[in-house]
């Protein structure tokens, strides 16, 4: 059995920030916005790519079990479309304009919440990821 539910309530606070934390704040949020963008659009190459090769419609058509299972594993790896390569491919964000604004964690942590994402939509669980828009990014 679960705890028992208490009543519970959100309170938003306005930030008041001065002028130059604003500034940096919103340049933080506009870099997480590329770097998310970015990876979002190499995982989906990465998901097309996978979904074409051989390796994967074999795997589809075996029985369920760990075979199938293995098989998934090498495709997966072998078009690199794993959490860590992505984790590869956002590293270079680190040493352009972005790598002032974000630290590695954070890059790292956004590639994963893309790369989630895109999983998601190619176990048909979710729909396809949309890209992030200006301003629409609200929390790194």
């Amino acid at each position: 059995m679960g705890r028992a539910r208490r009543d519970s309530f959100v309170v938003e606070i306005p930030l008041r920030v001065t002028p130059s934390q604003e500034k940096r704040l919103l340049a933080r949020l506009e870099a997480a916005r590329q770097v998310y963008n970015a990876c979002l659009g190499e995982s989906l190459k990465r998901l097309a790519s996978l979904r074409q090769s051989k390796a994967y419609r074999t795997a589809l058509k075996m029985p369920r079990g760990k075979a199938r299972s293995r098989a998934f594993r090498e495709a997966n790896a072998a078009v690199g479309f794993r959490e860590y390569d992505l984790h590869a491919y956002a590293a270079q964000f680190n040493h352009c304009w972005i790598g002032d604004h974000l630290d590695i964690n954070t890059i790292q942590k956004l590639a994963t919440r893309a790369f989630k994402a895109v999983q998601q939509y190619g176990f048909g669980k979710r729909g396809r990821p949309r890209y992030k828009g200006r301003n629409q990014m609200d929390t790194v």
